[in-house]
């Protein structure tokens, strides 16, 4: 929680008699309104959402405040007014008879109302406004999708986006999840806009209707698309570059092209790979820098016609061979364990063992580099058929029983020759040739991790995830919400660091312990103001107040949040 809860007012007694002691808590809100101010945010959402009729507060007003609760204090959507209640009212934007009539009732309405049709209005006119005030660069727009993963039966979820299951991103297919869409440019990455699919949608069905919004959204078709494998569908493919549109994405392994030249690679036929970037690690300060190579030895063209680009990543190398090694050490403890509880119930017959074998190394994908065998022995003991002391002489009876146990190996050979795919992945664009280097195509698609991390902090900072709502329009409702605070979020984020730069600023200290960092997140910009407020002492007719006082590093934050310091006078 960014946002200090301090108490409201405190009675104590003095010499010259009883005084109130008020605090008025502030925090970071005026930074908030003040962005929400630059997006025009509650004139677009009263244009779309309607105004006031006989209710003291309206959509906009709510959502504002909602969206600064979002932001400053992720939690279950419940006890709004308890949240608001140590806030000085003007810093909510709010007089004091609007701040005593918020409810969570009043934040369900606003919910629903921004889960209609009517809402798609008022994130087409955001995406303009945040596009015109903050000046982004849409040249490149980098889209992804994640799973929102729900806990419940969700019945009367009938309508789309229908809560219903798919193949869950979060890894848990026994739950029901909601599609989440994302595009962000690549200029801080921020959002521009955003969908909400079924949860059996698959990722490559989605693409070109998103084209077709982002063409409406920036009002031309040759900007860059950068997406994951998913969009290397003839279908998708075509649809970009139908009307001039540019594309860079990752060929997925099914793919003809890239099938054949693993093939060639294992087969060790010569590839000349040669240097095209090399940037410091990003993972360790004293690393080694991360080299990517590139090659004109594989197939220059897909089937379609586009041109393939091979890269070779140093990192994923080494990423590659981690991950071969843990699925490995994974499947031999499991097969470890389960050799322990042969000849037991359900696994005494050989092919009992061998269908259970065969699953364990395919769940963990090392069918080609562990050897396992079913080896047995044939133990054999008698059994007196008489009872009482055994007599020289007496009947016996021989029992023979096979047992079975596993020998696992690795395939040295497999393994070596699997290796020299390792860091290996083609990227397929219409880029053209000339005018866009590998080199450049490689950095363009680089940036596509970073729609990964808006995702995490839709998912942690911000928890979206898990939704203690409902009706499946709330929680459409609320997923809308969330992205709104996400957007805000990635403005705040990408002001500071614009301006660190223009002004030669390396590091600020915001820091625990006033550390320094040189990449300041909008969580510990906000972190900074949590606890700002101004004082009033009142005295039977005396009244005396303390202003609000701004630490230099405070007073450095706003100017580089292009912000007057005003803002707290």
């Amino acid at each position: 929680m960014y946002t200090r809860q301090i108490g409201k007012a405190q009675r104590v007694v003095t010499e010259q008699g009883p005084a109130v002691h008020r605090v008025h808590l502030i925090g970071p809100h005026p930074i908030l309104n003040h962005f929400l101010a630059r997006l025009n945010f509650q004139p677009l959402v009263r244009s779309c959402l309607g105004t006031k009729n006989k209710s003291i507060l309206d959509h906009a007003q709510m959502l504002s405040v909602f969206v600064q609760n979002i932001i400053l204090s992720p939690a279950p959507l419940y006890r709004i007014a308890e949240w608001a209640n140590p806030i000085d009212p003007p810093a909510l934007g709010l007089s004091a008879r609007e701040k005593g009539s918020l409810n969570d009732d009043r934040v369900a309405r606003s919910l629903e109302a921004l889960s209609s049709t009517r809402a798609g209005t008022l994130f087409f006119q955001l995406a303009l406004q945040t596009i015109k005030q903050f000046k982004l660069d849409t040249q490149h727009i980098h889209h992804d999708t994640t799973s929102l993963t729900f806990s419940g039966v969700y019945k009367k979820s009938k309508s789309s986006p229908r809560i219903t299951w798919g193949h869950n991103k979060d890894h848990r297919p026994d739950l029901k999840q909601l599609v989440f869409g994302l595009n962000v440019t690549s200029d801080g990455a921020v959002p521009i806009s955003h969908d909400i699919y079924s949860g059996n949608r698959t990722d490559d069905t989605i693409h070109c209707g998103n084209i077709d919004k982002l063409r409406q959204i920036l009002h031309r078709s040759d900007f860059i698309y950068v997406a994951d494998s998913k969009l290397a569908t003839r279908k998708n493919l075509a649809y970009v570059a139908e009307y001039g549109g540019r594309f860079v994405t990752l060929l997925p392994r099914t793919r003809k092209e890239d099938k054949g030249f693993r093939k060639a690679l294992r087969r060790g036929e010569s590839v000349r790979w040669r240097k095209i970037l090399e940037i410091e690690d990003p993972r360790s300060k004293h690393g080694p820098p991360v080299v990517y190579s590139s090659t004109a030895d594989g197939p220059n063209n897909s089937i379609e016609g586009y041109r393939i680009i091979w890269i070779k990543s140093s990192q994923k190398a080494q990423l590659d061979a981690l991950s071969r090694e843990i699925s490995m050490d994974k499947a031999e403890a499991e097969l470890f364990d389960f050799n322990t509880r042969l000849g037991l119930r359900k696994v005494r017959s050989y092919s009992a063992i061998q269908k259970k074998v065969k699953g364990i190394i395919a769940e963990h994908k090392c069918q080609r580099f562990l050897e396992v065998r079913i080896a047995s022995q044939t133990n054999t003991q008698f059994k007196y058929l008489r009872r009482g002391r055994p007599q020289p002489g007496d009947p016996m009876k021989k029992i023979s029983t096979k047992v079975y146990h596993l020998v696992v190996a690795r395939k040295k050979k497999e393994l070596k020759v699997e290796a020299r795919t390792d860091g290996i992945f083609p990227l397929v664009t219409n880029l053209d040739p000339q005018k866009a280097t590998k080199k450049k195509v490689l950095q363009i698609y680089k940036y596509q991790p970073y729609v990964e991390k808006r995702h995490a902090l839709f998912k942690s900072e911000l928890e979206v995830a898990p939704v203690y709502v409902k009706k499946p329009n709330r929680v459409v409702g609320l997923i809308h919400a969330v992205y709104l605070g996400m957007v805000v979020d990635a403005l705040i984020e990408r002001t500071v660091r614009l301006n660190m730069d223009r002004s030669g600023i390396e590091s600020i200290p915001i820091l625990p312990e006033g550390r320094e960092t040189k990449t300041p997140t909008t969580a510990r910009i906000l972190e900074m103001f949590s606890d700002i407020c101004w004082y009033e002492f009142e005295r039977g007719e005396e009244i005396v107040t303390f202003p609000m006082e701004l630490s230099a590093v405070q007073s450095q934050l706003l100017k580089l949040l292009e912000m007057d310091s005003s803002a707290y006078s």
